[in-house]
């Protein structure tokens, strides 16, 4: 998949996505996580969800597909801003379902959830219809 910067020339990039040798920069860390999702699913197929993790010290997240329970693939790393943040974000921690039906994707976020009993708040619910089907998202806090 070729990648294309995003956006004018000139304009300055926050976040950069690293991911199987090839480089993406953009605004905002949501855009950037997309990003890093969609190059795991182009590589890897069919995903049930997503592990993100985040160094709070070096402001990066590795992303990593999850199928059967289990994280699958090369981790995709999305760089932050370094140096002093001026934007924070509460909700740094997501999983995406992909279901055939929307009584899919929500079966599997509510088999998901039932299974981690650590989290117990969710910060906001994304809803799209892609190509692979039509895609949940949860946003949480550990």
């Amino acid at each position: 998949m070729p990648w294309v910067r995003p956006g004018r020339w000139g304009q300055r990039m926050a976040y950069r996505v690293e991911y199987s040798g090839e480089l993406m920069e953009f605004a905002s860390l949501d855009a950037a996580l997309d990003c890093a999702r969609n190059a795991i699913v182009n590589d890897l197929g069919r995903i049930d969800g997503w592990s993100v993790e985040h160094d709070e010290e070096l402001n990066d997240w590795y992303v990593r597909g999850v199928r059967n329970g289990r994280r699958i693939g090369p981790t995709a790393i999305v760089t932050g801003p370094r140096g002093r943040q001026a934007v924070f974000e509460e909700w740094e921690r997501r999983v995406v379902f992909i279901g055939e039906t929307p009584a899919d994707a929500f079966a599997m976020a509510a088999a998901w959830l039932e299974k981690r009993p650590d989290i117990t708040t969710l910060g906001d619910v994304g809803w799209h219809h892609t190509a692979d089907g039509h895609q949940l998202r949860v946003y949480f806090q550990p």
